[in-house]
């Protein structure tokens, strides 16, 4: 497939493990180039390692570029960092984007900020239903887990609107990944968040990878009581995740992932005081207290772990 495409060069906003297993896996397809953006300065190239799902660990060199210089213009940005990062990476790569430039949004959590976005450019969002990869050390990645990649507009568009955006997606499938169009991205979305706001808020309480969270009998009772709850919400929404499916698929999640670190474990561990939940967690309470359903688990375990992540950070 990869000799009838054309040749993409593609930007890749986040130097987390996702970014750069996204990257290396873009870079070694034969009709792609990418390029890694890094918040601070870098080296033209950077050595990293990719260690594919067991198999020995490959070492490239990845070009890097940690600052807009006006002359070289973007067709195509991923954005795979935290959502409060997005307004940032906007803020300092628009200026680099072409007329009709495509972003790709690859975040845990909706709400984040996109006004720095050109009118011109394509706004797509990407849902990561199970590709998974976690960091051994510095740049080194290791990639554990590869499933369906949801991509959409939040319109719903059944189909991608333009024969750019169907090589994008042939390219990305050449890659190794498993990309499917969606009508329903918001759906995704929704039920995305949902397995996030269970499983990160539980790996900081019990201070631990997402797989041993099946050890804790209490928290596999909560996991349970927070799909309940979610499921309530989204019948009041009218979106169709069921409770017993979404208690399913955290299971899942809890199982292909379970030597993983999870971002907001992570970043409770660096003692930050920054997190993603505002736009999961809370986003997800936003909408129950709008609607007058109570989810009284989903608020006390939103209160607990911000409390974790203010008195960490105070220490």
């Amino acid at each position: 497939m990869g000799s009838t495409l054309a040749q993409s060069e593609w930007h890749v906003a986040g130097d987390g493990a996702i970014g750069m297993a996204l990257a290396y896996r873009l870079h070694h397809h034969q009709s792609a180039t990418v390029t890694l953006l890094t918040r601070t300065h870098q080296p033209d190239f950077v050595d990293l390692l990719y260690e594919p799902f067991g198999e020995p660990v490959v070492k490239w060199s990845c070009p890097t570029n940690s600052q807009h210089d006006g002359k070289r213009k973007f067709r195509r940005l991923v954005i795979a960092t935290k959502a409060y990062s997005v307004e940032k990476v906007l803020q300092k790569w628009s200026p680099s984007l072409e007329e009709g430039a495509t972003v790709y949004f690859l975040q845990n959590g909706i709400g984040f900020n996109v006004e720095g976005l050109p009118d011109s450019a394509r706004s797509l969002f990407v849902v990561n239903g199970g590709f998974t990869a976690y960091l051994a050390g510095r740049r080194h990645v290791v990639q554990s887990a590869m499933k369906p990649i949801w991509i959409g507009v939040e319109n719903g568009d059944p189909s991608p609107s333009s024969p750019d955006l169907e090589n994008d997606l042939q390219t990305l499938d050449a890659a190794g990944f498993q990309v499917r169009w969606t009508p329903d991205i918001v759906q995704h979305r929704w039920e995305k968040i949902s397995i996030n706001a269970i499983v990160n808020t539980q790996a900081v309480i019990y201070d631990c990878v997402n797989g041993r969270l099946l050890e804790h009998p209490q928290a596999s009772v909560d996991i349970r009581t927070m799909c309940d709850e979610l499921g309530s919400l989204f019948k009041a929404m009218s979106v169709d995740i069921a409770a017993e499916h979404l208690h399913q698929m955290t299971l899942s999640v809890l199982e292909i992932t379970s030597k993983n670190i999870c971002s907001t474990l992570q970043d409770y561990r660096k003692g930050m005081k920054r997190h993603e939940l505002e736009y999961i967690n809370l986003a997800l309470l936003k909408e129950a207290r709008s609607r007058g359903i109570e989810m009284p688990v989903h608020e006390e375990v939103y209160a607990r772990v911000t409390e974790l992540f203010d008195q960490n950070s105070e220490g």
